[in-house]
């Protein structure tokens, strides 16, 4: 009988053993596998964006870009780690950073420097003085630098609900980045000019715009200067208040024939008469015409926030396929004319038009309207809005290109993610200088959208939650019964 019960402990303590070697061979399985699965994943990009809106998803662009690098980029970020990876704004940054880290490999380098520990070593950056601050993200490659701050990251659009302040619509975190160190790995920083001296207005969007395309943005007053600076690929005219003299466009018409190119942008908040600037224009087949253009039927709140559509031009192919709305409000008509037959030295094509349903009132300086209704004596439409034109006289080939619609790249209609204007204006710049790698990548909208999950994705959804733990409990129950009759 004691031998019996002595059998019996033995056994009960073999199948403790083994069951209490078993968990332990389970833990350290969990445990290797964790250590494994978070090694691939630091190591190669096999994380799952499961955000709404692929807040993190990169584009094909940016995967070949990054690695394809062939110099060391050093990503300089002042601030803590911890206090990065936390913060609101910054947190889907540092996310986005570690998915290029994975992609890049060595040839990305990422650093944290908390400048209130480690003032000495932010010191070395007194040359970005006026740019920095606290969570700056300081891209720089070789003798080439930029820096992004929160506003780079974020578009945003003015509050409906409370004047003066700005909603942030939309995650950019991608074309800030890509766009930064595109332009620090580049041999040559080509220059845009933003022409001064009339009273022009420029949105900081606009400026924005070529600084992300690997541009520097510099400001240029025609009036004090006689020269236009060797470094400058593209000139802008935006919205001037007064006209610019012979001479001025003597200067830019050289400028544009040597292979440089011309950016002019009008509207209804620019005086009807500027001779001398639209009689350049005339002369490249443009011709601006002293109206307004308005639409009953396609527009956003009013009539002069006409929508606008593109062309079947090949300059617009790359927006062929887009289903983003194109606001174009306060805008004038182009009437493309003939050129004289003399003239065998430079092409124009529209770009850009309003809709059959628009009409066009006449518009003076004095003008004034109580009703953008139509009448009788408006013009009705489509009208151009904007066009390019193109020098073939020599191999250089600087182009000209007007907008009629200027306000189109105004801080809120650019920074809006659901809006086409944004992207309409970063083709045209591409097309003007097709050597420049351009990038041009649409921001993520932030507003919550419901996440759509298929018939098969759930069933495997409520295996992983239900069917497996349910299975494993059942499992444990039967080998608990199973071993009580041993």
């Amino acid at each position: 009988m004691h031998n019996k019960s002595k059998k019996q402990n033995n056994r009960k303590l073999r199948r403790v053993s083994v069951s209490a070697a078993g968990v332990i061979v389970v833990l350290v399985a969990v445990i290797l596998i964790n250590l494994i699965a978070t090694s691939l994943t630091d190591r190669y990009d096999l994380t799952l964006d499961l955000t709404s809106n692929q807040l993190y998803a990169i584009t094909d662009e940016t995967r070949e870009m990054l690695r394809g690098m062939e110099d060391t980029v050093d990503i300089t970020i002042l601030a803590a780690e911890d206090d990065f990876e936390n913060d609101t704004y910054y947190s889907k940054v540092h996310t986005l950073l570690q998915k290029y880290k994975n992609l890049a490999g060595d040839k990305l380098e990422v650093s944290y420097i908390d400048p209130y520990t480690n003032p000495n070593v932010v010191n070395r950056y007194s040359d970005l003085a006026s740019s920095i601050q606290s969570g700056s993200v300081i891209v720089s490659c070789n003798d080439n630098t930029r820096v992004l701050n929160q506003t780079d990251f974020y578009a945003v659009e003015q509050s409906a609900s409370y004047t003066g302040y700005y909603d942030v619509t939309g995650f950019q975190g991608e074309q800030a980045l890509t766009s930064a160190i595109t332009s620090v790995t580049n041999d040559e920083t080509p220059a845009a000019y933003i022409l001064q001296g009339h009273n022009e207005s420029i949105s900081t969007s606009l400026s924005a715009m070529f600084t992300n395309a690997g541009f520097t943005a510099n400001t240029l007053n025609l009036t004090e200067s006689d020269e236009i600076p060797e470094d400058a690929a593209v000139l802008v005219i935006s919205l001037p208040q007064a006209d610019y003299t012979e001479d001025e466009m003597d200067r830019i018409d050289a400028f544009v024939k040597s292979g440089g190119d011309l950016m002019v942008f009008d509207g209804t908040a620019s005086p009807t008469e500027l001779p001398v600037l639209y009689s350049y224009l005339s002369e490249w087949g443009m011709e601006v015409q002293a109206d307004m253009v308005l639409d009953a039927d396609y527009n956003i709140d009013e009539a002069s926030d006409i929508l606008a559509k593109l062309t079947d031009s090949d300059t617009n192919a790359a927006l062929a396929d887009s289903d983003l709305t194109l606001v174009t409000p306060n805008a004038k008509s182009i009437s493309l004319i003939g050129l004289d037959s003399s003239v065998s030295d430079r092409t124009v094509e529209a770009l850009m038009e309003s809709r059959d349903s628009s009409y066009a009132k006449a518009l003076t300086d004095e003008t004034e309207y109580d009703s953008y209704d139509k009448e009788d004596g408006d013009t009705d439409g489509p009208f151009t809005l904007a066009a390019l034109a193109a020098y073939t006289g020599n191999d250089k080939g600087g182009q000209v290109f007007v907008c009629t619609a200027g306000i189109m790249m105004s801080d809120d209609l650019m920074g809006a993610s659901s809006l086409m204007n944004k992207s309409f204006l970063s083709n045209v710049l591409s097309q003007l200088q097709p050597a420049i790698d351009i990038v041009s990548i649409p921001s993520k909208s932030l507003d919550a959208e419901p996440l759509i999950v298929g018939a098969t994705a759930r069933f495997i959804v409520f295996a992983i939650l239900a069917l497996i733990p349910i299975g494993m409990f059942l499992t444990g129950i039967l080998v608990f019964f199973r071993r009580r009759k041993l």
